[in-house]
């Protein structure tokens, strides 16, 4: 069964991941900033709220305000028993700020949590749906055969699969 047929958004955890691409490395944040880059590892992945949505915000820099500023929030939802990790991209995603660093973060984060397979639910409502299929399918995904839609809330989504692979193995980008 894939997962992602469960998903309740209204079961939201407070729990909390930020990232920021710094100088050529990601820094990870849970919550408070005193806990800083570098905290996810294995154990790390038994802090995360099991069938629950969380988020995980990308964040950047603001020069002017010398602050860090959330650029995008992603609604995640981690399912024990397959060890999988779905990720929405909802309607009001916009392509512009799903950048491919952005997506290179979010598969980083499941080879650390040492994550089996992580899912895209791309919202058919979405203005850049074929935008957003097309950078997916570019870096490997494939259209879940066993379940090529899901309805959360009354939403459709299309449900992308990737099979997480070791840390040892590159992520291959194509240009």
């Amino acid at each position: 069964m894939t997962p992602g047929l469960n998903i309740n958004l209204s079961d939201i955890s407070d729990f909390n991941l930020s990232f920021l691409v710094d100088v050529g490395s990601t820094r990870w944040f849970h919550g408070e900033e005193k806990k800083d880059s570098d905290f996810l590892n294995v154990n790390f992945k038994n802090q995360i709220p099991k069938n629950k949505i969380f988020e995980v915000n990308s964040l950047i820099f603001n020069i002017t305000k010398h602050k860090k500023e959330i650029l995008t929030k992603y609604k995640c939802y981690y399912e024990e028993q397959s060890n999988s990790l779905n990720i929405l991209l909802t309607q009001d995603l916009n392509f512009a700020d799903f950048t491919k660093e952005i997506m290179m973060n979010l598969l980083e984060m499941a080879q650390k949590l040492c994550i089996e397979t992580i899912y895209f639910l791309v919202a058919k409502k979405n203005p850049q749906y074929i935008k957003l299929l097309q950078d997916l399918m570019i870096i490997g995904f494939e259209v879940d055969t066993n379940t090529k839609t899901v309805n959360i809330e009354g939403n459709v989504y299309k449900v992308l699969k990737l099979p997480v692979k070791d840390q040892d193995d590159e992520i291959e980008e194509v240009f």
